[in-house]
This record gives structure tokens, sequence and C-alpha cells, in this order.
């Protein structure tokens, strides 16, 4: 499967073949790779916690929400459980400073990996 990590989204890449560019295809470049390892992804997503305010809620929100599906598909559940609860509780209360909270569920993710 590959992946698609930019500004914008992170996550699966949802084109189904290469076909060429689509008429209102705006991507340039296929961005398209291999998916990082999820330590890796659970790092990135630490450091744009800052970020998480605001506007910069819902990048934040799609970014988690890409971590959860690469921790599904690295067969960790409660990564992905604790991923997905965080992305809709941000989702639901776009609280004025959540960075505390957004740590600490940070933590428990990269707790409960079991391939860390």
């Amino acid at each position: 499967m590959l992946w698609v990590d930019n500004d914008t989204y992170f996550g699966p890449d949802r084109r189904k073949t290469n076909r060429g560019m689509r008429w209102l295809d705006r991507r340039q470049q296929n961005g398209a790779g291999a998916p990082p390892p999820l330590s890796t992804a659970l790092r990135q997503l630490r450091l744009r916690v800052l970020d998480a305010q605001g506007p910069g809620v819902s990048a934040f929100v799609n970014r988690v929400q890409g971590t959860a599906t690469l921790a599904e598909m690295h067969n960790e559940p409660e990564v992905a459980y604790e991923l997905n609860a965080l992305g809709k509780k941000l989702d639901r209360t776009c609280l004025s400073d959540a960075r505390s909270n957004i740590y600490k569920t940070l933590d428990r993710a990269h707790s409960v990996m079991r391939a860390a």
C-alpha cells in the first residue's frame, strides 16, 4: 500500500491506479511512497502538537486519523483506539488549548505499542 505525507493529507493513497492526471487533479507530483514506521509517525505527530490550536486543529486531526490507520495496518489496535478517541475528541470540542491532553494521549498510545 502506498502512503501520502504532505501538508494537506496524511494517509493511504486514495488513487486506485496510476492512469495519468485527471482533469481536476491538482497534485503535480506523485507523492505516494512506502508508509512510515508507526513509531516514526507517532514522533512526527508529537512534533505537530504545537500547531493543534485554532485553525490548525483540523490538519492535526487529519494527521491523527492517518496515524490511527497506520496503527491498524501494523496490527496495533490499542494504539489505533487511543488515536481515534483523540481525533473524535478534538473534532467535537475545539478546546482553546488541548496540548496537555494531546501529550497525555500520545504517551498512552506509545506505551501500549507492542513493537517499540
